[in-house]
């Protein structure tokens, strides 16, 4: 099988460590070998060896690591002639794609099979399918580029917050792990994220900032990333080698020349920063990383475990922290300054509820204090109220909102809520509500419930405080100035309530 197979190229590279960028290509299928279902748990895809200043695995070139459990049921191993594909090595996981089977016009595809993994066996790249193929026939091997292109953007990140880890502070990279996006290859924290251990005992919060800081700045420095491949039998390339172990930016160790996998040596140069021995895909500049955020820092076994993402993975991670925080505000009412507040004060509440015993409602509704003007509700159906009236001293909008949205899950029949709150300190003596005594108070309202009732009563509101209002349907809120004429806006919505047949 290895005399015939042509895996990589003459000095025993794989063709995308000669070009990462390498996309597909029309091949011949050497072998393909019946794997057994096993009951064997595959090792962790992805996971780094120790490594010395950086140092990368065998001379650059893709180890061969133990072989993988096949997936559950039948799979096949297959080889061909030539593949772009990269196998898992190092620290990167492997690519996946397809092989395209061509017909004997060569126009479409005869069948399609699915490559999960791919790996190194006895010397050549083997490719785990889930269907066979027969021998001779020829394929189209595809990648699967959103994966390809993801990895070499996580681990050219890698490659350049290293060595800022190292300008900084002269750290190592002990080990390093991309963690492929795959949440049932990771049970723990790690998910979709790049760990890197640096050789500090401890990080602080700031070094954390500039070691963030420093790393995108030298990503929006533009700087070439390419691969240099030597050979120690080449009296140049010795030379080359033996200038590479004063160059400030090499970084680890040059393996003795008999220990070169296919006699050639592969590093990867990031212009003016960094030179390391490395066998895995990476960006042709790192501006193509787009950018890297470090999501978290541990230590670990006397190191500094960091966790970051880069490129792709950071700008989607980004754009499901807003959708989240969008789902919060509009459940929430409150802006997303406000919402761990909020939420803290929610569970603080809950927690209290819950041991009230069994009577006390299972809402996670604020719980407010007796309030300093009338409170009550109307009959409904089966006991139930059909509406409220709550005033709250020296609280906000925010606080509202919540309290209407727990109130109206906690008691289906409620029909109408008016919730009102003053902008007095806590604890102050209340103005005086005399009527005709005016005073400066302001005074937050929020009028909740079924959507034409809370327009009706809400616009009545408004009008009795001398202020405005407004929102979206189920939420009429506003603000007045005058404490003074909250008996006459209860009233308001009490009469509202009562041309409703709530009364």
């Amino acid at each position: 099988m290895a005399e015939e197979s042509n895996a990589g190229d003459e000095g025993g590279l794989c063709l995308c460590q000669t070009d990462s960028y390498l996309r597909q290509l029309t091949t011949t299928v050497v072998s393909c070998t019946r794997v057994e279902p096993s009951t064997k748990q595959p090792a962790a895809a992805g996971k780094g060896k120790s490594k010395d200043k950086g140092a990368k695995d065998k001379g650059g070139q893709a180890p061969e690591p133990s072989p993988a459990a096949p997936a559950a049921g039948t799979s096949y191993e297959v080889v061909l002639a030539e593949t772009p594909m990269f196998p898992e090595s190092g620290g990167q996981p492997c690519d996946q794609g397809q092989l395209l089977v061509l017909g004997a016009d060569g126009d479409a595809p005869a069948a399609v099979v699915n490559v999960s993994a791919v790996m190194w066996r006895e010397g050549v790249l083997v490719h785990v399918t889930d269907a066979p193929l027969e021998p001779g026939c020829r394929v189209e091997a595809r990648i699967d580029w959103e994966r390809r292109f993801d990895h070499m953007q996580q681990h050219t990140g890698q490659h350049v917050l290293s060595a800022v880890a190292d300008l900084l502070w002269g750290a190592d990279t002990a080990s390093w792990e991309l963690h492929p996006l795959d949440p049932g290859a990771h049970a723990g924290g790690d998910y979709g994220c790049v760990s890197v251990d640096l050789t500090l005992a401890q990080m602080s919060a700031e070094q954390l900032l500039e070691l963030e800081a420093r790393t995108n700045a030298e990503l929006r420095a533009l700087r070439a990333v390419q691969p240099l491949v030597l050979d120690p039998r080449d009296p140049g390339d010795a030379e080359r080698m033996g200038a590479l172990r004063t160059d400030p930016c090499f970084r680890g160790s040059l393996p003795p020349p008999d220990k070169i996998k296919g006699g050639r040596l592969r590093l990867v140069q990031v212009e003016g920063l960094d030179i390391n021995a490395c066998g895995g895909t990476h960006v042709r500049s790192t501006g193509e990383v787009q950018l890297l955020k470090l999501v978290g820092a541990e230590r670990t076994r006397g190191h500094t475990r960091v966790r970051f993402m880069s490129g792709g993975r950071a700008l989607a991670a980004l754009a499901g922290c807003l959708s989240r925080e969008a789902a919060l505000t509009a459940k929430l009412t409150c802006p997303p300054a406000r919402q761990e507040v909020m939420v803290d004060s929610l569970l603080s509440d809950d927690g209290r509820t819950s041991n009230r015993g069994s009577s006390a409602p299972t809402s996670a509704a604020p719980a407010a204090p007796a309030p300093s003007s009338s409170g009550g509700g109307g009959g409904g159906g089966g006991g139930g109220r059909a509406w409220a009236v709550l005033h709250r001293p020296a609280a906000d909008l925010d606080f509202l909102g919540a309290l209407a949205t727990a109130a109206l899950e906690a008691g289906p029949g409620l029909r109408a809520l008016l919730l009102t709150a003053d902008d007095t300190e806590p604890g102050a003596v209340p103005q005086s509500r005399k009527p005709g005594v005016e005073d400066s108070v302001e005074v937050t309202f929020l009028v909740a419930g079924d959507p034409d009732l809370a327009k009706t009563a809400g616009a009545r509101v408004a009008e009795a405080l001398g202020g405005r209002g407004g929102g979206r349907p189920g939420r009429y809120q506003g603000k007045a100035v005058g404490l003074f004429r909250l008996p006459g806006a209860q009233q308001a919505f009490r009469d509202a309530v009562a041309d409703a047949g709530l009364l």
